[in-house]
C-alpha cells in the first residue's frame, strides 16, 4: 500500500514538473516570436536549448547554434559558455563525439576563466561522458566527483544529482558496486531532500543493474520494475528500451523464461521501430540466450546471427566515432602543447636577452677598470667628486627627513586636534540629546509628564535622535578609515535604489521642516560600494534639509554624461560663501567647523569630508556649487556601467 502511494506521488510530482517544463517552453517560444533585446533572445535561446535537449535533439540543436552564434556576437563569456556547453551535449547525444568534446572544451575554457562554477559542473559531466564512451572509467569518474564539488558549491540540485547518478554508473561499468551503490543511495537522498524528481528512473536502473550483478536478483526485478513506473511520460525511448531487455534477462535468470520473452519483445519492438541498435543488439543476446534454454536452437541461432552481424556493424561504427574523438583530443592537446612550446620559446629568448645584458655589464665593468688603472689620476679626482657627491646626497636626505619629520608633526597635531574634537562631540553633541532623551523617559515612567506634554516635545526628541545616529555613523566611519582597516567593494549597483532608503531615513526630519523633496532619478548602474554611497547621500541630503528653511524645496535629479552618472542634490537654503567653499574643496582638513542649520541643527564636521574622501575610493569625485542666500548644488560624479540584470549588485 505505502509502495503504491509512493509511486502515485512521485507520478504526480513528474507530472507537475513536465506541465511546468511545457509551459516554460510556451512562454519562451512565444517571448521568441516578439520584438526583444538581443539579449533577452539569447537567455531564451539557451535555456530553450536547455529544457529539450533531452527530448527533441534536431529542435535544440538548432535553437543551440543560434544561440552561439548571437553570443559570440555580444562577447557575452557567461552566454557563451552556456551555449557551447548544450552544444556539447547534443552532439554527444547524436553520437557525434569530436564535436561533443570540441564544444565541451571550450566550454570548460571560458568557464575557468569566469570562475563561472554551475556551468563548469556541467560541462564536467559533459567530458565525463565522453571518457565513459571511451571506457576510461577512471578519468570519467574524476570529472564527475569534480562536477559534484562544484554543484555543492553552488548548491545546484541538478547538477548535484546528475554528477551523483553518472558516478554511480561509472563505478557499476568499473566493477566497484559497493560505491556504486552508495552514489546512487544518494543521489535518491539528494532528490528527496531537494524536493526534485531528477534522474529517479535512471537510479533504479542502475541500482537493478547492481542487484543483478551481485545475484540478487528477485531486487534487480523490483528495481526495474520500479524504474519504468516513475519514468516520465516524455521520457527517451531509449531508456524504456534498455530497462526492457534487463527485465528479460533478470525474468529469465529467476527461472521465469515466459515472462522474459514477453519483456524482450516488447523491447524488440521499440528498439526496431526507433533504430535504437545498442539495446537491439542487447535484446538479441537475451533473446538467443532465453530461447537456447527452452531448445529452440533454429529461433536461437537466428538471434545469435542478428547480435553478432548488429555487433560487428556496430563495433566498427563506435570503433570510427572514438578514433574521431580521439584524434579531436589530440589535436586539443596539440594546440595546447603548442602554446605551451611557444611559451617556452619565449621564456628562453627572454633568459637569452637577460644572459647578454649580464655579459655586457661584465664587460663594461671590465672596460671601467682598464681604463681606471690607465688614468689612475682620472680616478682619485673621480673619488674626490664622489665623495662631495655622497655628502650631497646626505645633506638632502637630511634635508627630507626634516620635511618628513615636519609632516609627521603636524599630521600629529591635525590628529590631536581631530581626536579632541571628536572626544567634545561625544562629551556634550552626542551627550546632549541623549541626556534629553532620558530625561524624557524618567519624567514618563514617574508619570510626571502627560501624553499631550510628550507629543508636544516628541519631534524635538526625533530629530535629536536622527542627529545623534547620523553622528554616530560619521564617526564610526571616519575612525575606521583612520585606523586604515577599510575596504571598498565596487560593485555594480542601481543608484535609484540606493537613494530609496536615504529618502525614508530623513523624511521624518524634512516633513517636520515642511521641506518638498522632489526626484527624478534615471535606472542607470555605476560601479561603487553601496554603503559607502549611502553614506555620502545620506550626509548630502541631510546638510540639504539642515540648511533649508522652513517651506523649501530640495531637488534630486541625475544626468548621464559619457562614462560618467551626475547625481545632483540641490537645495534652496542657506548656501556657502566663497572662504567656506575654498576650505571644504581644497583645504586639506580633515575636521570642519560644523555650521548650526536654520532649526539650530548642530553636526560634527565630518560629514562632507568623508564624502570627499569616499567618492575618492571609489573613483569619483564631489563638485559643490553654492552661493550665500541661495542655496548649495552637491554634484557626485559616479563611474557609469553597463550590465545584464542579473549581474546587477543591488
Amino acid at each position: 500500500m505505502n509502495k503504491s502511494f509512493l509511486y502515485f506521488i512521485l507520478l504526480f510530482c513528474a507530472s507537475l514538473d513536465i506541465l511546468a517544463q511545457s509551459r516554460e517552453i510556451d512562454s519562451l517560444n512565444h517571448l521568441l516570436s516578439h520584438e526583444v533585446s538581443r539579449e533577452e533572445r539569447l537567455s531564451a535561446l539557451n535555456r530553450l536549448t536547455f529544457l529539450t535537449r533531452e527530448k527533441d535533439l534536431s529542435q535544440a540543436l538548432i535553437w543551440g547554434q543560434r544561440a552561439d552564434e548571437l553570443a559570440t556576437e555580444l562577447n557575452d563569456s557567461l552566454q557563451i559558455s552556456l551555449a557551447k556547453g548544450n552544444l556539447g551535449w547534443i552532439y554527444y547525444r547524436l553520437g557525434v563525439w569530436d564535436k561533443a568534446f570540441r564544444y565541451s572544451k571550450d566550454a570548460y575554457l571560458i568557464g575557468l576563466a569566469h570562475n563561472q562554477k554551475g556551468e563548469l559542473g556541467m560541462v564536467l559531466n559533459n567530458l565525463g561522458a565522453l571518457y565513459f564512451q571511451q571506457k576510461n572509467y577512471e578519468e570519467a569518474i574524476r570529472k564527475f566527483k569534480e562536477g559534484y564539488k562544484l554543484g555543492k558549491e553552488v548548491n545546484d540540485s541538478y547538477l548535484i544529482i546528475r554528477s551523483l547518478n553518472n558516478l554511480a554508473l561509472n563505478y557499476s561499468m568499473k566493477g566497484d558496486l559497493d560505491s556504486a551503490y552508495y552514489f546512487a543511495q544518494e543521489a535518491l537522498r539528494s532528490n528527496e531532500v531537494f524536493g526534485e524528481n531528477y534522474f529517479g528512473s535512471f537510479t533504479h536502473r542502475v541500482i537493478g543493474d547492481i542487484y543483478l550483478e551481485k545475484g540478487q536478483i528477485q531486487e534487480a526485478i523490483e528495481s526495474y520494475d520500479y524504474s519504468i513506473e516513475v519514468s516520465t511520460p516524455d521520457a527517451l525511448r531509449t531508456f524504456e528500451a534498455s530497462v526492457l531487455h534487463r527485465l528479460g534477462k533478470a525474468y529469465f535468470l529467476n527461472g521465469e523464461s515466459k515472462k522474459a520473452l514477453d519483456y524482450l519483445k516488447k523491447g524488440l519492438d521499440i528498439s526496431t521501430e526507433y533504430g535504437l541498435n545498442d539495446e537491439l543488439s542487447k535484446t538479441y543476446k537475451v533473446l538467443s540466450t532465453v530461447h537456447d534454454s527452452q531448445g529452440n536452437i533454429p529461433l536461437a541461432f537466428k538471434y545469435q546471427k542478428a547480435y553478432l552481424q548488429l555487433q560487428e556493424a556496430m563495433d566498427e561504427a563506435s570503433n570510427k566515432d572514438r578514433f574521431s574523438l580521439l584524434q579531436a583530443m589530440f589535436e586539443v592537446e596539440k594546440s595546447d602543447a603548442e602554446i605551451n612550446y611557444l611559451k617556452i620559446q619565449n621564456s628562453l629568448k627572454a633568459l637569452e636577452i637577460k644572459s647578454f645584458n649580464k655579459i655586457l655589464i661584465m664587460f663594461l665593468i671590465f672596460s671601467a677598470l682598464l681604463l681606471g688603472m690607465l688614468f689612475w689620476l682620472g680616478i682619485l679626482l673621480k673619488k674626490k667628486r664622489d665623495a662631495n657627491n655622497r655628502l650631497q646626497e646626505k645633506r638632502s636626505i637630511l634635508e627630507e627627513q626634516k620635511k618628513e619629520l615636519q609632516k609627521k608633526s603636524f599630521e600629529l597635531t591635525e590628529s590631536n586636534r581631530s581626536k579632541n574634537r571628536i572626544l567634545s562631540i561625544l562629551g556634550h553633541d552626542l551627550k546632549s540629546p541623549v541626556a534629553q532623551l532620558k530625561g524624557v523617559l524618567d519624567l514618563l515612567h514617574s508619570q510626571e509628564l502627560s501624553r499631550e506634554e510628550f507629543d508636544g516635545i516628541s519631534h524635538i526628541l526625533k530629530r535629536n535622535v536622527d542627529g545623534l545616529f547620523e553622528n554616530m555613523d560619521n564617526i564610526l566611519s571616519w575612525s575606521k578609515s583612520q585606523m586604515e582597516g577599510f575596504k571598498v567593494q565596487l560593485l555594480p549597483t542601481n543608484i535609484k535604489k540606493v537613494i530609496r532608503p536615504c529618502l525614508e531615513l530623513l523624511q521624518y526630519q524634512a516633513n517636520s521642516k515642511e521641506i518638498t523633496i522632489t526626484t527624478n532619478i534615471i535606472e542607470e548602474i555605476a560601479l561603487v560600494d553601496q554603503d559607502l554611497l549611502q553614506l555620502i547621500i545620506r550626509n548630502l541630503l541631510s546638510n540639504a534639509i539642515k540648511f533649508s528653511n522652513k517651506g523649501s524645496n530640495i531637488d534630486i535629479y541625475s544626468q548621464k554624461e559619457g562614462d560618467l552618472t551626475k547625481l545632483v542634490i540641490q537645495d534652496y537654503g542657506l548656501g556657502m560663501s566663497e572662504i567656506q567653499l575654498d576650505t571644504i574643496l581644497h583645504q586639506n582638513v580633515s575636521l570642519l567647523e560644523s555650521s548650526v542649520g536654520t532649526d539650530k541643527e548642530k553636526g560634527t564636521g565630518l560629514g562632507l569630508n568623508l564624502c570627499k574622501e569616499f567618492l575618492g575610493l571609489m573613483e569619483g569625485a564631489l563638485i559643490l556649487e553654492s552661493k550665500k542666500g541661495e542655496g548649495t548644488k552637491a554634484i557626485l560624479l559616479l563611474q557609469s556601467i553597463t550590465v545584464n540584470k542579473a549581474q546587477q549588485a543591488v
